[in-house]
């Protein structure tokens, strides 16, 4: 018996098998360890695409809004431009009509060429009734088609202002990752409550969208009226006549500003006419009797798009105008040595005008007389501008929308990867609950924090750790895009509504300026914010 016990004592056999078996169990950790890291790695990979894919989709979406602002605002410029031409016809047609037509109709009675006379002023006047008639026509035409211009602006601001409310089962989310939800800080359990004054993400994404636009709220609102989100009641008072004054600031500038646009793009031949003798709008004719008298005969023309006061003529607002006026002068001696433009004497000046107004427009001929003929202009239409800020521009970003994506994911549902589930209860492998924990009470850590589970992800004894398991599920990922105006090459224009110039990118979520909406949701920001300021300021 003695000796069997001494040799068992002396034999090693069957070492290598305990090494092997410790060995296996730490390697069969390790592997699921890292196959349960592996895991959410993958996982936050697959929710921080989501995040950057919602947050690129809402940057396009408000690039293209104000995209398409720009193309319509550009289409309004040019039904102006056209409304300009049309009554430069027919102001250049009534001058026609009573000069050469009226020539003409005393040259008719010449024997032998009074029929081609005659021809000339028919013809006359028959153009002078087309252009007439086309201009009544064509005005209100166009007029109708700069209100449909404006109301599909303010559709397709409301559509994306819909767009923004990002509140689940968005197709972009379900897409990238079916798993991913909007965090409980994107509207705090209703989309709806970000325009009914609760302070959230979606409320903040809405404000940034449309503090760009001149009649939005402005960056300090907490709230949005649910009547006029986006400002259109107080741009819809340039259609109403008793409420729509030129001392008006805020109808002054869009009457201004697009009055001012439509005029800079006429051409030539409707802002100041060509040079064409005797039958075009822009001419000058010099006669010379030597030694007694030179005359001098100008032919000028005009036409743009005025705004007066309300006081003026009987409440004619808005005007299409047109002229074309001639201006005959005398001097003597001829030649003249005092110089080209001294010593005129005017003899006579005749005014060959038309306007369109909302009091029915005027033609007006031989001086100041006029009369009604009926062209009516409701006036210049509302449409949608920018109110660009040069203020603070590090954090306003030069007018640039930028919205915030916020997305959780529940990581405790199951099936789960591999569970330690023994080192956090204490009852598994390292034993009962008396041997085997390794706490850490001072770091709200308890034993098993390597069980690579998410039950308690960010701290098992933290009151902001059990907040934030409870309302992301464990994980949690934010992405900011942004809506920008940008010229390629050297950018030197002001962000504005009449150049398709917006993009849509990805923006580091440090050029965000909603600091109080952050702040709340990501703990360090702070700390980020003040390490970021010093870094400015050295």
């Amino acid at each position: 018996m003695f000796s069997l016990l001494r040799r068992m004592r002396r034999d090693e056999r069957g070492q290598a098998l305990v090494i092997g078996a410790v060995a296996m169990l730490v390697l069969a950790v390790t592997v699921m360890a890292s196959v349960s890291i592996g895991h959410g790695v993958h996982q936050k990979i697959k929710l921080q695409d989501a995040a950057d894919a919602q947050a690129y989709s809402l940057a396009v979406k408000e690039a293209r809004a104000y995209n398409f602002l720009a193309y319509t605002n550009r289409a309004m410029v040019v039904h102006y431009s056209a409304m300009l031409t049309f009554m430069s016809y027919v102001s250049h047609a009534l001058y026609l009509d009573m000069t050469i037509g009226k020539l003409a109709g005393v040259a008719k009675y010449i024997p032998g060429i009074g029929a081609i006379f005659m021809a000339v002023q028919k013809v006359i006047k028959a153009w002078k009734q087309a252009v007439d008639g086309i201009a009544r026509l064509l005005i209100p035409i166009l007029s109708a088609l700069n209100v449909a211009l404006w109301l599909a602006q303010e559709a397709m601001m409301l559509g994306t202002l819909k767009d923004l409310l990002l509140a689940g089962g968005e197709s972009t989310l379900t897409g990238t990752d079916p798993k991913a939800r909007p965090g409980p800080s994107m509207s705090n359990g209703s989309a709806l409550g970000a325009i009914m004054g609760k302070y959230n993400v979606n409320h903040s994404n809405l404000k940034n969208f449309l503090h760009v636009i001149d009649d939005g709220p402005r960056g300090s609102d907490k709230t949005f009226s649910l009547s006029d989100p986006t400002g259109l009641a107080r741009r819809a008072r340039l259609m109403n006549q008793n409420d729509n004054k030129l001392s008006d600031p805020d109808m002054a500038k869009y009457r201004l500003l697009m009055g001012n646009l439509a005029n800079g793009v006429r051409r030539q031949w409707t802002a100041e006419g060509k040079k064409a003798l005797l039958i075009g709008r822009k001419w000058s004719l010099h006669l010379c009797v030597p030694p007694v008298i030179q005359f001098r005969i100008d032919k000028v023309a005009d036409s743009q798009i005025k705004s007066f006061d309300e006081e003026f003529e009987d409440n004619r607002r808005d005007q299409l105008y047109a002229s074309d006026d001639i201006k005959i002068e005398w001097r003597m001696p001829c030649p003249y040595l005092g110089g080209a433009d001294k010593g005129w004497n005017e003899i006579l000046k005749v005014n060959f005008r038309a306007a369109a107004d909302k009091q029915g427009g005027f033609h007006q001929t031989y001086g100041t007389t006029k009369r009604d003929d009926h062209h009516t202009w409701e006036g210049i239409t509302p449409f949608l501008m920018t109110d660009t800020s040069f203020v603070d521009p590090w954090h306003n970003h030069f007018s640039a929308a930028c919205n915030v994506t916020i997305l959780s994911k529940d990581m405790r549902t199951t099936p789960q990867p591999f569970h330690l589930d023994g080192l956090r209860t204490g009852k598994g492998f390292l034993g009962g609950a008396s041997s085997g924990r390794f706490d850490d009470p001072g770091n709200d850590i308890v034993g098993g924090m390597l069980d690579i589970t998410w039950n308690l992800a960010g701290g098992a004894g933290s009151q902001k750790a059990r907040e934030f398991r409870e309302e992301t599920g464990g994980m949690m990922a934010m992405a900011v895009g942004r809506a920008i105006y940008h010229r390629p090459g050297d950018w030197k224009e002001e962000p504005n509504f009449f150049n398709p110039l917006w993009t849509a990118r990805l923006a580091p979520a440090k050029t965000h300026w909603e600091r109080n909406a952050l702040s709340a949701f990501i703990e360090g920001w702070d700390a980020a914010e003040n390490r970021f300021s010093d870094a400015l300021n050295y």
